[in-house]
């Protein structure tokens, strides 16, 4: 007879856990009514005057819904700014939506994403534009786009807003802007 194996079995190894991250959505925004009417909001987001205004589906220029956020031309009323975003327990931020340039085809023209932390100065996180010079991500005119800034740090911080600004050339330079998510892990 055989003699059995003195040797402990071998152990199966354990596979890692999964170590996809885990986004928790921290604010969304598609510029509708939060109270199903259709009709268009800011939604608690500061609207940036003359040049920020909305446009409704019958313009084409809508990604899902009835509105989307119109940035146009480069004057500071040419903003849209979020409302304050809680991030205390958050190491990082990510901001997803969809985008359509019309008209923006000179070099000059981009629209931006700027990051308030804990009430400070606004700063550029991302560009836009239709060469996709250093640093930015280039963009086809006339079409929906998603946009993703995915590693913006909020470690320390505690609460956060997000801007767009368009930097156009003139009042026929503009972006589209809708179903804006921001979300944190």
């Amino acid at each position: 007879p055989t003699a059995s194996p003195t040797d402990s079995p071998t152990e199966v190894p354990t596979l890692a856990p999964n170590t996809e991250p885990v986004w928790e959505t921290i604010g969304f925004n598609g510029f509708e009514k939060e109270d199903g009417s259709g009709d268009c909001s800011f939604n608690g987001w500061l609207d940036g005057g003359a040049d920020s205004r909305f446009i409704n589906n019958n313009w084409n220029n809508v990604h899902s819904g009835n509105c989307a956020l119109r940035l146009q031309d480069d004057s500071r009323t040419s903003t849209a700014t979020s409302e304050t975003l809680p991030v205390a327990n958050f190491d990082t931020l990510k901001v997803t939506f969809w985008y359509k340039p019309r008209r923006m085809t000179a070099s000059s023209e981009e629209f931006h994403l700027y990051i308030s932390k804990d009430g400070g100065n606004f700063a550029l996180e991302h560009t836009w534009s239709s060469d996709g010079k250093l640093g930015s991500t280039e963009f086809t005119d006339g079409i929906y786009q998603q946009g993703i800034v995915d590693n913006i740090d909020v470690t320390n911080a505690s609460d956060v807003r997000i801007r767009f600004m368009c930097n156009g050339d003139s009042n026929q330079d503009r972006v589209f802007i809708d179903d804006v998510a921001m979300e944190a892990m």
